[in-house]
């Protein structure tokens, strides 16, 4: 029972969780997908308007803005990619469409400034467990508020993960400057 909490957490840790809260389809701040409410927009229609007002939908990291965005429909499935040419990395979203709206099932964010993603490193290495087990290739994700509630408090957070021999995971939080949970592969 216990690896399988242990799998289940890595997992959640490292896609950056897969929640159900609904995704920002409100374009006039009412709640609604459409001017008209009797209305339902359809899977291709609301991936245009993520294409479209994209600020409405993503959550690129503090001050940045996307350069940019490949939307994708996919067996009722909406796949966005986006990157901006300030930071590297990509950040991907998974909608799907239920009832006329798309809801957020999963965000993969790797699209951090350089020195965010060193200084969650180096946080994530003042952890003695994490230290002595950190090798190999390294990840960094945000984590958005929503996702992090689950298992901290609802504010923006960092998985600092090394995939080696073993795998050892850090959830970071930058203001604090600590590491709020950890994981290590058996």
């Amino acid at each position: 029972m216990r690896w399988l909490f242990l799998i289940f957490l890595f997992s959640v840790l490292t896609m950056a969780c897969i929640q159900e809260e609904n995704a920002k389809t409100n374009f006039s701040g009412n709640g609604t997908n459409t001017s008209d409410e009797n209305s339902v927009q359809t899977i291709d229609e609301l991936a245009r308007e993520i294409k479209n007002a994209p600020e409405d939908f993503l959550y690129p990291y503090d001050g940045l803005s996307y350069d940019t965005i490949a939307v994708n429909v996919e067996s009722g499935r909406v796949i966005v990619k986006a990157t901006s040419e300030e930071v590297p990395g990509e950040d991907v979203y998974m909608f799907v469409y239920e009832n006329g709206t798309l809801v957020l099932k999963s965000y993969l964010l790797e699209a951090i400034p350089p020195s965010v993603r060193e200084q969650a490193i180096a946080i994530a290495l003042s952890n003695r467990t994490v230290y002595e087990n950190a090798d190999g290739h390294i990840t960094v994700r945000r984590v958005l508020p929503h996702t992090a509630a689950k298992f901290y408090i609802p504010k923006e957070l960092f998985s600092v993960t090394w995939h080696g021999d073993r795998i050892v995971s850090a959830l970071v939080d930058l203001e604090e400057g600590t590491v709020v949970k950890t994981y290590l592969s058996g």
